[in-house]
């Protein structure tokens, strides 16, 4: 787990805390997660329900033995958005063949499926990729408190999603006539139609596209909790702050070493190569050697190898008839299922692929200009934000003790005017060493030189607070001279 790109606050939470920080990580991701969730639900749904229309019964037993699907769409989403911005929906459907063939959902749909702490455990097997015996002890070293809390949050999950269908159905019967409720409620209980059973299916799909990912967030931050109180986080994100205010001593102390120990070991002697066991010189002499070589021990072991054949039958198969209908009944009604499927499959790849194709042929981000670039990950590249005279400019931030935001306008000054030169197109979402290995395409290879140089004293500012010197600075200020000053 890369745990400095978690965007919440890493520390040790008490299980209802934990709880309440997945309801509250759906909720900042609501469109995106209930979108994937919804659309994955519903089309499923529709696909079975269009293939058996007579037996809704089924289709609704299915929907919810389905739910391991619909947890590993949202433990998707919710994973990347725990480390960053979450996924779009385009991309949460692309990502589906590996969430189905990837995550041991064959395992959690069998026996696995009644799970009561499904929630907690499933991230094991997603974003660890566990199973066997390590899940099993995985899970062991996991289970605690956040466990059996778990165990409440489904028993809570599953009363919400039983209450949205009953208050569906009341809506339904205040529609009726005086005196015709409590018929209702009788039909709608003991021997519901066929209109009822699709209300009934239709209410119980929308209450699972409602709570299911409220119930996936809350086991994933309960399962994130409790690796935070086992290996301690919070002290390993204090540690890496520490290590990185010593790792550039600590790499040239190490190079010294590494040097020194060069210098100082003796060089390796020379071992004689062995000499050959027979003289080959042409292909009349290889035969002795051969022969020689097979007379080894190691040559005279005979092995028995025993293979088993099936025999031919020729009895009759005619007590088999019922069998072979039964099979080719379930192979067409699994055909039909299949064929349904494939329709929302079809479209969602096809939805994929007009995605990427408008993505690839938009020639330029919507927040381009002519000149260049607008906001790029809080830096305002429009050229006009830009002082008349840059140099001066960032010299006077330098004189007043602000360094970073000194180096930050020639930084970039630098950006805009490699954009402008050589047309380079910067992604929305560019970092730093995004934007510097963007910049190493340009053909001018002093200019990038120059501006690498100058990105890794903007890093070493704004990151690790170390401003360069003020004899430092001038040397930048004159290589940004010559540089880019030149060419502006």
């Amino acid at each position: 787990m890369e745990t400095e790109r978690i965007a919440v606050a890493v520390r040790p939470r008490g299980s209802l805390e934990a709880a309440d920080l997945g309801f509250r990580l759906a909720r900042a991701n609501f469109a995106r997660l209930y979108g994937a969730n919804a659309l994955v639900v519903v089309s499923l749904a529709l696909a079975l329900a269009l293939s058996l229309p007579n037996r809704l019964v089924l289709v609704g037993a299915l929907v919810w033995w389905l739910k391991p699907l619909y947890d590993r769409v949202c433990l998707y989403v919710l994973s990347i958005a725990l480390l960053g911005k979450p996924p779009a929906i385009i991309d949460t459907i692309a990502a589906l063949p590996r969430i189905v063939f990837g995550t041991g959902l064959g395992g959690s749909l069998t026996w696995m499926r009644l799970t009561p702490t499904r929630g907690f455990t499933t991230p094991v097997l997603q974003l660890e990729g566990l199973r066997g015996r390590e899940r099993v002890k995985r899970i062991r070293v996991l289970s605690g408190r956040e466990s059996t809390t778990s165990l409440g949050v489904m028993a809570v999950c599953s009363g919400l999603e039983l209450a949205l269908v009953v208050a569906g159905l009341q809506i339904l019967a205040s529609f009726q006539p005086d005196g015709a409720v409590l018929e209702f409620w009788t039909e709608t209980l003991l021997n519901p139609s066929q209109w009822l059973l699709g209300v009934e299916l239709g209410l119980y799909v929308l209450a699972i596209c409602a709570i299911e990912p409220l119930y996936v967030a809350a086991g994933f931050t309960l399962y994130i909790n409790r690796r935070v109180w086992l290996e301690g986080w919070d002290v390993e994100l204090a540690f890496r702050r520490l290590e990185r205010r010593v790792r550039a001593a600590v790499a040239l102390a190490a190079l010294c070493l590494g040097f020194a120990l060069a210098l100082a070991s003796p060089p390796p002697a020379r071992a004689d190569s062995p000499p050959p066991r027979c003289a080959v010189d042409s292909a009349e002499d290889a035969r002795p050697c051969i022969d020689s070589v097979l007379a080894e021990p190691e040559f005279a072991k005979s092995v028995t190898v025993e293979i088993w054949r099936p025999r031919s039958f020729t009895g009759k198969l005619d007590f088999f008839g019922p069998l072979w209908r039964w099979i080719g009944s379930l192979l067409s009604n699994v055909v039909r299922v299949g064929a349904w499927l494939a329709v929302p499959a079809i479209l969602g790849l096809l939805a994929v692929a007009i995605a990427r194709g408008v993505r690839a042929r938009r020639p330029r981000d919507s927040r381009e200009t002519e000149g260049g670039i607008e906001i790029r990950r809080g830096f305002d590249l429009r050229p006009e934000s830009l002082p008349d005279d840059v140099l001066a400019a960032a010299r006077a931030r330098f004189a007043a003790g602000d360094a970073s935001a000194a180096l930050s306008l020639l930084y970039r000054a630098s950006l805009v005017e490699l954009a402008r030169r050589f047309g380079l197109r910067l992604p929305a979402s560019a970092t730093e060493g995004e934007c510097e290995r963007i910049a190493r395409t340009a053909p001018d290879g002093a200019l990038v030189q120059d501006f690498s140089l100058l990105a890794s004293a903007w890093l070493h500012c704004a990151y690790a607070h170390r401003p360069p010197a003020p004899d430092e600075f001038d040397a930048l200020c004159a290589r940004w001279v010559t540089g880019f000053g030149a060419r502006a």
